[in-house]
């Protein structure tokens, strides 16, 4: 009886394993596939389909005020500084970024109050 036992719980396991392996795991040659099908555009995207933008707010020849004026902004929105490509003596503060140019609308008050200043250039981010 222990006999006949041991042999059906080892064919119920082996099937189970059996069923495991063949069944239950990922086919790879099937994968490319779903996942084109889930996403059928997501080939034809580039870093030029998410353009972000960000607020320039103050510029600086001092890093210790850039750097002041980052850490209060970061309390309420993520800023960042940057030296000016035009001219590496001045460094910028940025506001952002933000998804769109309507997001900047809706926060420029704050932004502008946050910042102390009462105007500021809204530009493409470039990460």
């Amino acid at each position: 009886m222990s006999l006949e036992k041991f042999v059906g719980f080892a064919v119920v396991i082996l099937t189970g394993l059996i069923i495991f392996i063949f069944v239950l795991s990922p086919q790879p040659k099937y994968q490319d596939s779903i996942s084109y099908q889930l996403a059928p555009n997501a080939r034809g995207l580039s870093k030029d389909d998410f353009q972000m933008y960000v607020v320039r707010v103050n510029v600086f020849e001092n890093e210790e005020n850039a750097n002041a004026l980052k850490k209060n902004i970061n309390n309420y929105f993520p800023a960042y500084t940057e030296s000016l490509p035009n001219n590496n003596a001045l460094i910028a503060v940025y506001v952002g970024p933000f998804r769109t140019k309507g997001d900047i609308d809706k926060n420029i008050d704050l932004i502008y109050e946050i910042s102390e200043t009462n105007s500021g250039e809204v530009i493409l981010w470039k990460p």
